[in-house]
């Protein structure tokens, strides 16, 4: 097994995802890792709409959506955090599992950490998940993580820290 130095951690900004980020955060300390974060920015404001509106209101909205999805990334990856992570974030475009798995592969990532919805039955069957799309493409080692999980292990940490 190779040692873990660079962790990658897909955000789509949900309660999900950040929990993964926590999770994350704790095993780059505990390793010494890096830590990396990364947005697939899905663009709502895509091919059917530029049809329907000029080109110029087109680039303020798709600009804006940019915009509030990097604020987005640095607040979850303040300057602090990159700086005791020695991490990074980038936002990219794709088809969100895609993008992730060629992103973990061209930037040598050691360990991807991402959040997972568990969701099960006709909804998974529905949705599909792009947690388990990475799991079964990416080359590197994918840890999926429940929110749930992850707010247990606070709890017990918070607990823990009182008694």
């Amino acid at each position: 097994m190779s040692r873990i130095t660079r962790i990658l951690v897909p955000t789509d900004f949900s309660k999900t995802s950040d929990a993964a980020l926590t999770y994350a955060r704790q095993l780059a300390d505990a390793l010494g890792a890096s830590l990396h974060l990364v947005h697939v920015f899905d663009d709502p404001y895509g091919d059917a709409l530029v049809a329907e509106v000029s080109a110029s209101v087109y680039e303020s909205m798709r600009a804006s959506a940019i915009t509030a999805a990097r604020r987005e990334l640095m607040r979850r990856l303040p300057a602090e955090d990159r700086q005791r992570f020695r991490g990074s974030s980038a936002m990219i475009t794709g088809v969100a599992a895609n993008a992730i798995v060629q992103y973990a592969a061209d930037h040598s990532m050691d360990l991807i950490v991402m959040g997972t919805h568990g969701r099960t039955g006709f909804a998974h069957l529905l949705i599909g998940s792009v947690a388990e799309q990475v799991v079964r493409t990416a080359h590197s080692p994918v840890l999926t993580v429940r929110t749930e999980a992850v707010e247990h292990e606070l709890k017990e940490e918070a607990v823990s820290a009182v008694a």
